[in-house]
Parts: structure tokens; C-alpha cells; sequence
């Protein structure tokens, strides 16, 4: 028998959920996050959303930019996307504080995660509110990968990388490569 839940108090039933580590540099400041909600959008343009609080130090500074990267951090990075998710970028200099290693972006001002295995340069293309969280849409202008990350399909070669995922309540998980499947319709 099922259990339903209607009077929702914890929203997190759609977990695990790959981090990414959402952040921009603007005149100001520079900062970065943990997220959990983000989503390819569109092909072509090649559209990504991150949903972020307003009363999140990212959200400000990706609004003052109006630019951000998405950074994707393999499972030996937890405790970094931990922090990164925990501590305030209003309380402590995360960059500083937990030694993050930059790299400059191609196209837009904000530098990426040196230590991702994938990150993208995105544009604000639009900002939408939905409750609590602005959706921000960027646009992926340019995408940073290991070369040994990817098949040449462009699939994560989970033999190599093993991605970073979130189950909500401050735990994390990552995936069984031998659980592998290639699907094929008939």
C-alpha cells in the first residue's frame, strides 16, 4: 500500500539528481553553489536552467553578471559540493576558503570549476520566478570537457567518471558503471 502525502513539507522525492556547482563573477563578487535543480531546456540554441533562491549570494551575483557557469564535479569532489551547498557565500569567501581551482572561460567573464569534468558557459537568455526560485535560463555558448570523460557519442564514460549525485538531505550517492545498458528500440 502506497503512502500519500499531502500536506508537503519536504519536496525531494525526485532525487538523486547530478550537483552542479552553479556560480558567475560579476564587477562585485565572485560565487558559486551547490544545485540540485537544473535542466537542459533545448538543442538548439542549446538552452540550460538552474533554479536558484532569491535569497541566495548566487543569485545575485549571476543577476548582476547576467552570466553563469555550470560546473559538474565527479563524486571524489562530495565534500567540496557539500560545502559548496552548505556555507553562504554572505558568511565566507567559498573560493578562498575551500582552495577552488579556476580556470578562465572562452567567451563570458565568469570562470569555470578546474576541477569539473564537464562545465558550461552560459548567457542569461531569461529569468523567470516559480515560487521561492528564479529559473535562469542560459544560453551554452561554449561547454569545457575532459576528453576522457566522454565516448565519441558524447556519453559520460562511467568507467572513468563516476558523476555526482544528490538524494537530498545532505546525502550523496554515485552510480554502478556495471550497471551499464545500452538500449536499443526495436
Amino acid at each position: 500500500m502506497k503512502k500519500i502525502i499531502d500536506q508537503i513539507k519536504q519536496f525531494q522525492h525526485f532525487y538523486p539528481y547530478t550537483v552542479a556547482i552553479v556560480g558567475a563573477q560579476s564587477e562585485k563578487q565572485i560565487n558559486y553553489m551547490a544545485c540540485a535543480w537544473h535542466t537542459a531546456l533545448s538543442f538548439s540554441p542549446p538552452l540550460f536552467g538552474v533554479l536558484i533562491s532569491k535569497k541566495r549570494l548566487t543569485h545575485q551575483v549571476i543577476s548582476e553578471a547576467m552570466e553563469f557557469t555550470v560546473n559538474f564535479l565527479s563524486e571524489e569532489r562530495v565534500k567540496l559540493s557539500a560545502l559548496m551547498g552548505r556555507k553562504s557565500g554572505y558568511d565566507v569567501d567559498k573560493v578562498k576558503e575551500f582552495q577552488v581551482r579556476l580556470s578562465p572561460s572562452k567567451i563570458i567573464k565568469s570562470p569555470v570549476i578546474k576541477e569539473a569534468y564537464v562545465s558550461f558557459e552560459c548567457k542569461v537568455a531569461d529569468i523567470r520566478a516559480y515560487g521561492d526560485h528564479d529559473l535562469f535560463v542560459g544560453e551554452v555558448l561554449a561547454i569545457h570537457e575532459e576528453e576522457k570523460s566522454f565516448n565519441p557519442e558524447g556519453v559520460l564514460d562511467t568507467g572513468k567518471v563516476h558523476p555526482l549525485l544528490y538524494l537530498g538531505s545532505d546525502f550523496y550517492i554515485t552510480i554502478d558503471p556495471d550497471t551499464l545498458q545500452h538500449v536499443l528500440p526495436d
